[in-house]
């Protein structure tokens, strides 16, 4: 068992993020297929459902199941794909570039650190003055 914790007053966090996140990808796709003209009643058709069902689903997740978002999905002719974060770590990528910014800045710039505690800066002097 992992030694995180989980707060007793989100017990079903997990579940209800991966649900809203699920729902709001589906709800994105399908305004991209209304867009090119897809109506409910052809993704009614697509499903073997009546245009209630689909009018339903779309309006809110309610209890979603893996089988109804897939079943969406791939009547939209969407493609699926999950990524989980971890999220003890910071995220990769270009993040870090700017890691240094300030402190490049600092060293160009007139102001010069008058006091340092733990590479924050807290005090500065301008020297030009």
């Amino acid at each position: 068992m992992s030694s995180l914790s989980h707060s007793p007053l989100t017990p079903n966090y997990g579940f209800a993020r991966t649900r809203d996140l699920a729902f709001a990808a589906v709800r994105s796709f399908w305004k991209i297929r209304q867009a090119e003209g897809m109506t409910q009643a052809d993704l009614a058709e697509r499903l073997g459902r009546d245009k209630g069902w689909v009018s339903r689903k779309l309006s809110g997740p309610t209890n979603w199941t893996l089988r109804t978002f897939g079943e969406l999905i791939d009547a939209m002719d969407g493609e699926v794909e999950i990524t989980i974060a971890d999220i003890l770590k910071p995220p990769s990528g270009n993040y870090d570039a700017y890691a240094d910014y300030g402190k490049r800045q600092l060293e160009k710039s007139e102001l010069k650190p008058k006091t340092e505690n733990q590479g924050r800066i807290f005090l500065f002097e301008n020297l030009g003055a």
